[in-house]
């Protein structure tokens, strides 16, 4: 009994530094995250200077969010966002709607190109919705 005991506290005590580890890491988790599904999403290079999250309070912010140019354009963004600001209501996290209270966006620049195949901007959302319709491909495929 004694080693079952011993057993179920270390289980517990890994539980709990693994949530401390993931708490603490959740900024470059979620960092990391934008900037590689970001990327792939809308084939472009999608890079950030930091992330400040906190779920207790629900506030968040995205800092120096940029979305760079598909290829065969010039420029090198087509979004530089200096900031991105979000307050949540916590208390709606688990429900539908979440109530969002406030969004800014701080220091915004949109670079729009033109190209032969179109601007910049419609590639971005031409990426975005065909990698949306190979999700739901995929999703229709597994059920």
């Amino acid at each position: 009994m004694k080693k079952i005991a011993i057993g179920l506290g270390a289980i517990v005590v890994v539980i709990i530094v693994a949530l401390f580890f993931v708490y603490r890491s959740l900024d470059t988790i979620i960092e990391k995250a934008i900037e590689k599904y970001g990327s792939e999403i809308t084939q472009t290079t999608v890079s950030l200077d930091g992330v400040e999250i906190s779920p207790t309070s629900g506030q968040g912010a995205l800092l120096a969010l940029n979305i760079g140019n598909p290829r065969g354009f010039a420029t090198d963004s087509a979004f530089r966002l200096g900031k991105i600001k979000i307050h949540l209501d916590v208390g709606t996290i688990t429900k539908d709607p979440i109530v969002i209270k406030e969004i800014l966006v701080d220091k915004p620049e949109v670079t729009y190109e033109l190209a032969a195949s179109g601007s910049n901007i419609d590639t971005i959302k031409r990426n975005v919705q065909t990698y949306a319709g190979a999700q739901k491909t995929t999703a229709k495929q597994t059920d």
